[in-house]
């Protein structure tokens, strides 16, 4: 039943749509930005062909996975703090930030603007996404039982098996996050070519 599926799975809808704010005040951002940040932030933001053959395609790979990895990375230490849980649940927001912004400028150059984004962004801007909400939850599932073993009363110690499994799913979470780094390369090889032509 809806009520037993929005009670099993509360926190990954209540981190989806966090996640979906972000997006959204990202749009918001780029859109009351002037002319001038508009501009500064086009050079980060935009998406550029793969060229220079396998050692292209490894770089384009690399740096489009970082910040994935990286914000795994945050949420596997904020999980091993009892204090990590509050800012573990800021990074969907961050992320979703950055698909907005991303969005927001490339929607913003008309209907090719569409294309790319909904063909060269959001696809795997989407996987990664589905790594960072999982890994939200599975960090402040850990600083939970951390924090839970500093109040009055609380038993320390016992968590090596949690922490085995905070491992290896962190581990799975790194994989999608790689794997969302081939989808862009490979949708940028195939699409590329035609949609970032100048």
């Amino acid at each position: 039943s809806w009520a037993s599926f929005l009670a099993e799975n509360r926190l990954l809808i209540l981190f989806s749509f966090v996640f979906l704010a972000g997006a959204a005040l990202g749009v918001l951002i780029y859109a009351l930005s002037g002319p001038v940040f508009a501009a500064e932030l086009s050079a980060i933001l935009k998406i550029k062909p793969v060229t220079g053959g396998f050692k292209g395609g490894i770089s384009a790979l690399f740096s489009s996975c970082f910040s994935s990895i990286v914000l795994l990375a945050v949420l596997f230490i904020c999980g091993l703090s009892a204090c990590g849980a509050p800012v573990a649940a800021v990074v969907p927001l961050f992320f979703g930030m950055g698909l907005g912004l991303t969005e927001a400028y490339y929607c913003s150059s008309g209907v090719k603007g569409f294309f790319v984004a909904a063909l060269l962004v959001v696809p795997h801007y989407l996987i990664a996404a589905t790594a960072l909400l999982f890994g939200t939850m599975e960090s402040i599932r850990l600083s939970v039982l951390l924090s839970r073993q500093l109040l009055p009363g609380g038993v320390m110690g016992g968590l090596w098996q949690d922490f085995k499994l905070y491992f290896l799913r962190f581990f799975a979470y790194a994989v999608v996050a790689f794997a969302s780094g081939v989808v862009d390369v490979i949708t940028r090889l195939l699409l590329g070519s035609i949609l970032l032509k100048q």
